[in-house]
């Protein structure tokens, strides 16, 4: 598990450009102070990005996400998705994240769901 400090660390160290990529899921909700710890970090990249890392060449995991670095997912279909920056980091918005959380509907899943719906009551 990765704090909030441990997370950006790990981001800082895989050097990619920050405009390049996006910040999904658990991770998304970590930068934002909503998630005190992330498992792993689910990350979506540019076509281009994808390219410099070779993902194509990259191995896949259960869920067919790329996995180019240890505990690193990556997909390559950043481009329409919306985002917020949070300290200088494109993250998934909060209403995309909410969308699926209540789709899959895991135990942590509805951890997550009662705490985004109570910060955009709080916010909005």
């Amino acid at each position: 598990m990765m704090n909030r400090q441990e997370f950006i660390e790990k981001l800082e160290k895989l050097d990619l450009p920050k405009s390049e990529f996006l910040i999904l899921s658990g991770g998304s909700l970590l930068l934002r102070g909503l998630r005190e710890t992330t498992a792993d970090m689910d990350i979506c990249v540019s076509e281009e990005l994808a390219k410099t890392l070779d993902l194509a060449n990259c191995p896949k995991d259960k869920d067919g996400c790329f996995v180019p670095f240890e505990d690193v997912q990556m997909k390559a279909d950043m481009a329409g998705r919306a985002f917020d920056i949070v300290d200088g980091y494109k993250c998934q918005i909060l209403e995309d994240i909410l969308e699926l959380k209540r789709k899959w509907r895991r135990p942590k899943d509805l951890k997550d769901i009662a705490i985004i719906e109570q910060y955009l009551k709080d916010h909005r």
